[in-house]
């Protein structure tokens, strides 16, 4: 006879797709720093998080929860003047004023990205060096 789960227990046994990994983000970040969608909709982030051994949704949820408090901090900490000069032509003025005004500076794409380098250090600088060809 089979149990009756809960809702959670239901979606946490799901297999990630792009939609559940926004959503994870979504529910666990902040919504100002969901202003720059992935480039790929999620499908490249996906790719690597499978890379690492995280398949399901609870997986993901888990590993973006040990590391929230650490990720809100590094997306707060004031960015030196070599940053500052990249995102401000990068962003244009205003956006830019904006984002040192109310000091936050990743999207949710960079939210998931510094989770995976938190919990595989190395291991994962070396997978994106190699994504990114350096």
């Amino acid at each position: 006879m089979r149990m009756n789960h809960s809702a959670r227990s239901e979606i946490d046994q799901k297999e990630l797709d792009e939609a559940l990994v926004y959503k994870n983000l979504r529910s666990l970040f902040p919504k100002v720093n969901d202003y720059a969608p992935s480039n790929s909709g999620y499908s490249e982030e996906l790719g690597e998080l499978r890379y690492f051994g995280i398949n399901t949704n609870k997986q993901l949820r888990l590993l973006l929860k040990k590391h929230r408090k650490q990720i809100i901090t590094i997306d707060r900490s004031p960015i030196n003047a070599y940053h500052q000069k990249m995102y401000a032509e990068e962003m244009g003025a205003e956006k830019f004023n904006d984002h040192m005004r109310r000091q936050y500076w990743f999207a949710y794409p960079g939210f998931l990205r510094i989770a995976l380098e938190l919990e595989f250090g190395e291991k994962y600088e070396l997978y994106a060096n190699e994504r990114d060809g350096i």
